[in-house]
């Protein structure tokens, strides 16, 4: 079964932060929604098929008109199938939602909501240029629960700018309180062409320094493992049950479709990447062609790495040697040997007949372990 991610680049408002493609809510809506559905035909006549999830993100996919929504789910059921089981995700921003929204979506199959809070004071989300507040947090959480979704996934993001140690562990009590079955946590990264570089460049953003970052971290990671969650990949966590399985499917290096501008996707060992500009994905689907920007095709060396990078990623689960060997003829262990005793005799990866995976203490520098894997 596939995994389809869908993107809709709009947003209210473009988070400082921010390096994802998107744009401001606008008329370009209804031009978007027609190229989109034309994708749909082009890509869903080769790969459509069952699907095991299906995943709206953005952007913000709740500025999205629940008509166009409508019209582009009633054009993917041509191509593709889904039912109760398919864990079906609609990322949502607070104050773009309310309770007749989201029982709507609710009628249409979406199962699974993936809410943006990022911090639980009011003087971050200003910082952030969040637009929205804590209440209307609360507010449209409260009418989730009410439209009848009992999974629910919050964002919160550490190392902020101003933030500290005390605020985002007071963020994170806010996030459990709240009764998220899963919450996912990431260290800010100030990214190029972005307002926060810019003012960074300039001397004016002050984020805390690394050992304050790696504090929040560990701390946050403690207190989340003792609320009953699993972290079962790097910036994860999950109630028993309550795994982001969209996600999964990209740790395991497995097959996913993407449509909209800038979605990516990996088919056949193929990894394509659509243009992320809307006037120019809109014109070529027009014109009858894809809308590519790229596309690579991985060899084994290369998809080897990959998987087991990815891999390392989920920290209960690992790489799996049997998995490996079925996909590839051999096993990671033995393929990668040197690179694997290595790190184990520094304590930071551990092998099992069954599995390789990283330690708890090699979390802060799991991205540098992961590089060394790259042909």
């Amino acid at each position: 079964m596939l995994a389809l991610y869908v993107h809709v680049p709009f947003c209210r408002s473009k988070c400082a932060y921010c390096d994802f493609f998107s744009l401001p809510i606008s008329s370009q809506t209804d031009a978007y929604a027609e190229a989109l559905i034309r994708e749909v035909n082009f890509k869903g006549s080769s790969w459509g098929g069952k699907l095991n999830t299906f995943y709206f993100g953005g952007g913000t996919p709740s500025c999205l008109e629940p008509e166009l929504l409508a019209a582009v789910l009633n054009e993917c059921g041509r191509f593709f199938s889904w039912d109760c089981n398919t864990e079906f995700t609609v990322e949502v921003n607070p104050g773009t939602v309310n309770r007749r929204y989201l029982e709507y979506i609710r009628s249409l199959g979406v199962n699974r909501l993936s809410i943006g809070l990022q911090a639980a004071q009011d003087s971050h989300l200003r910082r952030l240029g969040r637009g929205h507040s804590v209440a209307e947090f609360s507010r449209a959480l409260e009418d989730a629960r009410s439209a009848g979704f009992v999974n629910v996934s919050i964002d919160a993001i550490y190392g902020l700018p101003e933030q500290t140690c005390v605020d985002y562990m007071e963020t994170l009590d806010f996030v459990v309180s709240s009764g998220a079955e899963h919450v996912s946590v990431y260290a800010l990264q100030v990214e190029s062409n972005t307002p926060f570089y810019e003012r960074w460049s300039q001397g004016k953003l002050i984020v805390p320094d690394d050992d304050a970052v790696a504090e929040m971290m560990l701390k946050g990671r403690d207190f989340l493992l003792k609320q009953g969650y699993s972290q079962y990949e790097i910036s994860n966590f999950a109630l028993p049950g309550f795994e982001s399985r969209h996600n999964m499917t990209y740790w395991r290096n497995q097959e996913y479709l993407g449509l909209g501008p800038s979605a990516a996707s990996y088919i056949g060992g193929r990894r394509f990447v659509n243009i992320a500009d809307l006037s120019a994905y809109t014109n070529t689907l027009a014109a009858g062609k894809l809308p590519l920007a790229s596309c690579e095709c991985l060899d084994q060396e290369r998809s080897m790495a990959e998987t087991v990078i990815l891999g390392l990623r989920m920290l209960n689960e690992g790489v799996n040697r049997q998995t490996f060997k079925k996909r590839y003829g051999v096993d990671p262990l033995r393929h990668y040997q040197q690179i694997i005793d290595k790190w184990c005799n520094l304590g930071f990866l551990e092998f099992t007949p069954d599995l390789i995976r990283l330690t708890a203490k090699a979390v802060p520098v799991a991205s540098q372990i992961q590089l060394t894997f790259l042909p």
